[in-house]
Parts: structure tokens; C-alpha cells; sequence
């Protein structure tokens, strides 16, 4: 026994499945060879042998033996079934192949976690066929693609690869032994990508010639199709931000600069000739003259500085001079149902002369099936959204006042938080 486990050491503690067999299936057959075993005994016995209960001292004795050939017949019969690699018990096929496979299986920590019997019957039995193979790139693509069937694996070699060696390439012959492994998984990250690492370093220690290093990537592949397109082949290329931070390539501007007022709340800080909307929550407003000059946090971007009003409010519009009536029917909306705001131009500035909401603010898009930004709608649309153009700050100003210059930062194409809208019809986000 003390040769047997130095030949395959550790092996007992790293089995996958425990042995000795244990189930409810296991002990069910092991009682009815029993009640077998006992029957053919008392068959044989003296007249004087008859009882048939566990009750007589001979009897519990009978029982003890039948118990134990019972268990001797069935691991026997287990035995003869692990005369093949594909039949044979996987705690068993470990100590054959497993703690021979792998270089460090002498630790728990140098074997590969793979959960269940006979996905790891089937791994072990690929192994073995690829270290046939030699040390080779399809033999480390298939070691890895082994612990996963969902999993995909590339292995490039930096120098060589197929078509031959770029004279003009990036890689050198100082790179002749490194090699870059990426991992595909549909696209998304594996059930478990860390369990995958470290058996995936397992798996290349065993593989892999030991002169080559290499370095481990999830590959993931971007797919942009056509955005939309009608039967005369136009089509709209539409742009994501999202993209392009993730390329670690980024537009837009750093700051917003202007004049603005602080409103008489003395926390609010407004712009009429700007939107805000590209100011994120945490951003730096600095109010570079008068008597609030400092800096400050911007802890809310708002169009309305009440929000809602079902009330009919009295308004008018610069330069094109339309008045009327409107509701406020969302944080940014407003709504005249007598009146076509696709006849406002770009830069229309909104005065809404009583109520909760009075001030100004600058028209951003007309809502609507017809609708579309200012100066460029068709209409007719009796709603249009507001630009944002409130911050409201960390810390209350020193007092109200108007034209003060300032600078805040805007979002440069990077963090984006969800934003949660409720109560707003969706269709009226839309145009054509």
C-alpha cells in the first residue's frame, strides 16, 4: 500500500466522487443480497437452526456474515465493470490518470475543479489524448475547450502564426516564445471565470512546451449592423458614446463656460443659453466673480424648478413671440393644445410669467409623431421638452445674483447612471 500511494500520491483526498459507493440504490441492492445470502443458509442448516428473526445469538452471527459477503459480491461486481476507461469509476479513473496527468496533483490546488462524474471522466480521457499529442497549439486549444463545452479557445503565437511571420509586424524575434490565449464564451463572460482561470492554468501547465509564457484574455467581438433602413436603401449610422469610451476614445467637450444668475433660493444656479444635460451629478460649478464666487458641487440637474403644474400657466416665446397658455406636464415638458411649437427657431427662449414655475427657459425638442428638435420639426406638435438648465448645488450661495461667470465641468463621454422616468407617454419620445 505505502508503494501505491507513493506512486499516485495525494490520490485520496482529491478524489471527485467518495469512495466507498453510499445512495439510497447502493444500500436497497445491499439489503436485498442479505435477505438472499440468509435464506440460503438457513436452507442448509440443522432443523435446530430455524429461526428467521435476529433474535438467537446464531442468527445475529448469520446476519454479520451475510452482511459482508453482501459487500464483497457488490464491490467485486463494481470491479469487473472498471475494465474500461469509459466504464470505469471516476474516483478510480483519478488515481489512473488524474494524479498522473498533472504535474502538481501532489496539492489540492494543482487539479481541476470540474463539477460532476462524467464530465470529468470525459476531460480526463481528453487529456490523455492530447498529451499524446505532444506540446502542441491544437493540443492547448483542446485542454481548455475540455473543461468547458460552451468555451472557445485561441492560442496565437506572437511570431509565428499562420500566414508565416510579418517581417514588418509589431513582434520580434524577442517574442518567439510568448504566446496570447483568448477565451470566447458566446460573446459573454463563463458561469465562473475565475474557476476557469486557474483550471485553465492547470490544464496549460500540463500542456504547453515549458518554455513558452503566455498571457490570458476574455475575447469578446463588437457586432453593429445596419441601425435602420426602408426599401429605397437609405440607412441611419447612428453613434454610441458607449463604444467609444470603451475604445478608450473619447469626444465632447470638458466644460461649459457662460454667464448665469443664482436664483433666489440661493442653492439654484441658472443658465438660460445652455442646456445642462450633458452635466452629471458630482460635477464642479466655479463661479469665477461677484459675491458668490467659489466652488460647488452640482448635486441635481432640473428643467422646472417646480416640476409639474396641471394649472394653465400664461407664457410667451422669444424671438418668435408665441403666447398662450401651457400646462407642465413632466420634470422637462410642457404642453399647449392650441398651439404648434414646431413654429419656435432654434434658440427659442420660453417665459412662463406666473405660477410656481416662473422664469425662462430654452426649447430643446418638439414632441411628438411629428416632432424633432427646434427649428428642424415639421409639426404640427403641441408639446416640446425644455432644456435642462437648473443646477441645484451641495451648499446655499451668499445671495442672489445675476451675470456671474462660471465654468462647470461636463461629462466627457465616460460615466453613465441610469435614469429612471415614470408617468411619461414613451410614444412622445419618438419622431420621424
Amino acid at each position: 500500500m505505502a508503494d501505491d500511494e507513493t506512486k499516485v500520491p495525494y490520490s485520496a483526498s482529491q478524489n471527485p466522487s467518495a469512495t466507498p459507493p453510499s445512495g439510497q440504490e447502493y444500500l436497497d441492492r445491499r439489503a436485498e443480497l442479505v435477505s438472499e445470502i440468509l435464506t440460503t443458509f438457513r436452507a442448509v442448516l440443522p432443523s435446530n437452526y430455524v429461526a428467521s428473526t435476529n433474535g438467537p445469538w446464531y442468527s445475529l452471527q448469520f446476519q454479520a456474515m451475510a452482511d459482508q459477503l453482501a459487500e464483497i459480491q457488490l464491490k467485486t461486481t463494481q470491479v469487473f465493470q472498471d475494465s474500461n476507461w469509459d466504464f470505469t469509476r471516476p474516483e478510480f479513473l483519478w488515481q489512473v490518470l488524474g494524479t498522473l496527468v498533472f504535474p502538481d496533483a501532489d496539492t489540492q490546488e494543482g487539479i481541476p475543479q470540474i463539477d460532476g462524474d462524467t464530465l470529468y471522466r470525459t476531460f480526463l480521457l481528453k487529456m490523455v489524448n492530447l498529451l499524446l499529442q505532444g506540446a502542441t497549439k491544437l493540443a492547448m486549444e483542446g485542454g481548455i475547450e475540455a473543461l468547458d463545452p460552451d468555451v472557445t479557445a485561441y492560442v496565437i503565437e506572437k511570431v509565428m502564426g499562420s500566414p508565416p511571420r510579418d517581417p514588418e509586424g509589431l513582434w520580434t524575434i524577442d517574442n518567439q516564445f510568448e504566446v496570447e490565449v483568448f477565451i470566447s464564451a458566446n460573446n459573454q463572460f463563463p458561469t465562473d471565470p475565475f474557476v476557469l482561470e486557474r483550471n485553465v492554468q492547470i490544464v496549460l501547465a500540463a500542456l504547453k512546451p515549458a518554455h513558452v509564457i503566455y498571457s490570458y484574455s476574455h475575447l469578446f467581438t463588437d457586432a453593429f449592423d445596419t441601425i435602420a433602413s426602408d426599401t429605397d436603401g437609405m440607412s441611419w449610422d447612428l453613434d454610441s458614446y458607449y463604444y467609444d469610451d470603451t475604445r478608450k476614445w473619447c469626444l465632447g467637450a470638458k466644460t461649459i463656460v457662460g454667464t448665469g444668475d443664482t436664483l433666489s433660493s440661493r442653492t439654484s444656479f441658472h443658465d438660460v443659453g445652455v442646456s445642462f444635460s450633458s452635466v452629471r451629478v458630482g460635477s464642479k460649478l466655479t463661479i469665477s466673480d461677484g459675491v458668490n464666487k467659489g466652488h460647488y458641487s452640482v448635486r441635481e440637474v432640473i428643467t422646472f424648478p417646480y416640476g409639474e403644474d396641471s394649472t394653465a400657466r400664461a407664457y410667451t416665446t422669444s424671438p418668435t413671440g408665441l403666447s398662450g397658455f401651457l400646462e407642465v406636464t413632466s420634470s422637462d415638458s410642457v404642453l399647449d393644445k392650441i398651439q404648434n411649437w414646431a413654429l419656435a427657431v432654434d434658440g427659442e427662449i420660453l417665459t412662463i410669467t406666473e405660477g410656481p414655475n416662473t422664469g425662462t427657459y430654452r426649447l430643446d425638442t418638439v414632441l411628438g409623431s411629428e416632432g424633432g428638435p427646434i427649428g428642424i420639426a415639421a409639426g404640427p406638435a403641441t408639446s416640446v421638452r425644455c432644456s435642462p438648465g437648473i443646477l441645484k448645488v451641495d451648499r446655499r450661495m451668499r445671495s442672489a445674483a445675476t451675470s456671474q461667470a462660471y465654468v462647470v465641468e461636463a461629462d466627457r463621454l465616460g460615466v453613465r447612471v441610469p435614469h429612471t422616468i415614470a408617468n411619461e407617454i414613451s410614444s412622445e419620445q419618438f419622431y420621424l
